[in-house]
């Protein structure tokens, strides 16, 4: 029996799980298929230019996230020469187990490769803080008006409240996920919310 929340659909929306990880725990290949979801179809030109790097290299690894079924060729938009890219599923998230992935078939490489995964995930999000936070500097008549924060609120909970904290949030999250073919409203940015919720080292005195 599935225990997918109510906001992620299976036709959707990916749920990985360590095993299925293999070909996504890259940094390029993470940007590449943050920006498909974000922004829709793209050439490896394009996306090129937007990461700074050769065609040649962009090609190689479109083509790994293709093998893993993380993207697929939008054979609608393709004229011969420029190959278009689209991301399988609308978003992707991680999880450590799902009910059909209990068959103890987890291995200490499958774990290995989740803990890489989420080194990668976390060392983009701390990019992206930081360019934000160097940017400051140069915004000090706008600060007072920004919507953008950097927030750490310590927080005592139990196992359950932990569970229903995060599913509220994301719940939340997901009221403001826009399909990239929806027309964007005036003062629109790209945005990215780095939501964390883990517990607190607890060291030896």
């Amino acid at each position: 029996m599935s225990t997918l929340p109510g906001w992620i659909d299976p036709a959707s929306d990916d749920v990985l799980t360590p095993n299925a990880l293999r070909g996504l725990a890259n940094p390029i290949r993470l940007q590449l298929l943050d920006l498909l979801q974000a922004d829709g179809p793209a050439t490896a030109t394009g996306l090129g230019e937007r990461l700074g790097l050769s065609t040649g290299v962009l090609s190689y690894h479109l083509r790994v996230l293709a093998e893993h079924g993380f993207i697929v060729e939008d054979s609608e938009r393709g004229t011969g020469r420029d190959r278009w890219w689209k991301a399988a599923k609308r978003s992707t998230s991680f999880t450590f187990r799902m009910p059909e992935d209990a068959d103890g078939h987890d291995t200490a490489g499958a774990t290995e490769q989740a803990a890489q995964f989420l080194r990668l995930v976390a060392e983009q999000s701390h990019r992206r803080t930081i360019a934000f936070i160097d940017s400051v500097a140069g915004q000090v008549d706008e600060l007072a008006e920004s919507p953008w924060t950097v927030t750490d609120l310590p927080l005592r909970l139990t196992p359950d409240e932990a569970r229903a904290l995060r599913s509220e949030v994301q719940e939340l999250l997901v009221r403001y996920r826009r399909d990239p073919a929806t027309p964007d409203a005036p003062g629109t940015v790209r945005a990215h919310v780095a939501f964390q919720l883990v517990p607190e080292s607890q060291r030896a005195e």
